[in-house]
């Protein structure tokens, strides 16, 4: 995998990451609730369940393009599919009210984290979305390993960034106010990357 490659796969992990949803409001909520060390921990616990669902993906996709590239193909074009369909989701999307009620897990902030991860099987749709655009049938162990941990890395980076700014720079009221501006800028980048995806699948 090139520097090149691994960027484009780093920097639609991070838009997804960075997407507003019940994961950020359960991460603002615990760090502002309780203290920046819950917020971090909570941080750390969404990114093993967000490792636990790229494993999953990398293993199930690597499966397939050994038994058939013409269906891995369809897998490949599917998720550009997706990755264009959730960004006009996120342009079109209205504004809707704070979702942060209806995830007060109580346990540990650890276990909150990677509660929110588990519970939505959208995120393991997502990321076949995602990894069928960079996996290939010589894929080593160290590769598959690499696009694991890119995921859940910057997964737990940017919820941690965001524990400290909110709780050391008052974040929290930025993001709400903005949270559906960010929404449809990360959906146009989200667009443009899958068109880009779509152009290179069809010309090779």
């Amino acid at each position: 995998m090139t520097f090149f490659i691994w960027s484009q796969l780093a920097l639609v992990c991070l838009l997804g990451a960075m997407s507003p949803g019940p994961s950020l409001a359960l991460i603002i909520r615990n760090s502002i609730n309780f203290s920046r060390l819950a917020g971090i921990f909570t941080s750390l616990g969404h990114g093993m369940g967000i490792g636990i669902y790229a494993t999953f993906a990398v293993i199930g996709l690597g499966f397939i393009i050994q038994k058939s590239e013409a269906i891995f193909f369809i897998i490949q074009v599917c998720g550009s599919l997706f990755l264009m369909l959730l960004g006009l989701l996120f342009v079109f999307t209205k504004k809707n009210a704070s979702e942060s009620s209806s995830y007060q897990i109580h346990s540990n902030s650890f276990a909150q984290g990677f509660a929110i991860a588990i519970i939505n099987p959208k995120i393991l749709i997502f990321f076949i979305a995602i990894y069928s655009q960079f996996i290939n049938a010589d894929a080593e162990l160290i590769e598959k390993t690499i696009l694991v941990s890119t995921s859940a890395i910057i997964d737990a980076i940017w919820y941690i960034f965001v524990s400290v700014l909110v709780t050391g720079y008052g974040l929290k009221e930025f993001l709400f106010n903005n949270r559906h501006v960010i929404q449809k800028i990360i959906g146009a980048l989200l667009i443009f990357i899958a068109l880009s995806l779509l152009y290179n699948l069809t010309n090779n």
